[in-house]
């Protein structure tokens, strides 16, 4: 029963590790993308047409993913009074609960976000001809990188408890 949930958090922390290189390269490119058009601008003398809104595009991943990879460390901000105040079993007890609350939000965000990604997959952003069902994809690939990380924090504090 017990290597289940260590080979989950396992997998779960492989994912992590892919998806914060991926953030790395994300800002690694968004970064050379911002520079060129600085170049562009101010010394060729034109501009790029793509660039603001490939860099937009980018940053929505870029947040959607960084927040899965922010609960994982427990870096989201967060109202600590209540827990501050709580010590042992009812500490972990309430941070289970507000992780089962933050699982039902992310379970919205994956349903919403993907009805969101279908209903504007016909439409094409101007700049970079991309469609925007990528771009709203965002939304439930994130809910679903939080959902999985969420349940990681849930099943760390029941083997906390075991150990």
């Amino acid at each position: 029963m017990k290597s289940i949930p260590g080979l989950y958090i396992r997998t779960i922390d492989m994912l992590n590790k892919f998806f914060g290189y991926a953030l790395a390269f994300i800002m690694a490119f968004m970064t050379i993308i911002i520079f060129w058009q600085v170049i562009a601008r101010y010394v060729v003398g034109s501009s790029l047409a793509w660039s603001e809104e490939l860099s937009r595009f980018l940053m929505i991943f870029m947040i959607m993913i960084g927040a899965s990879l922010a609960l994982r460390e427990n870096q989201l901000i967060s109202v600590e009074v209540l827990p501050e105040m709580l010590r042992g079993r009812v500490k972990k007890w309430l941070t289970v609960i507000v992780h089962f609350i933050s699982i039902f939000f992310y379970t919205v965000i994956i349903m919403f976000g993907w009805k969101v990604a279908q209903s504007f997959g016909n439409q094409i952003a101007p700049g970079t001809g991309i469609s925007m069902f990528f771009i709203y994809l965002s939304l439930p690939l994130g809910g679903v990188l939080l959902l999985l990380n969420s349940i990681t924090c849930i099943l760390e504090e029941f083997i906390e408890r075991k150990e």
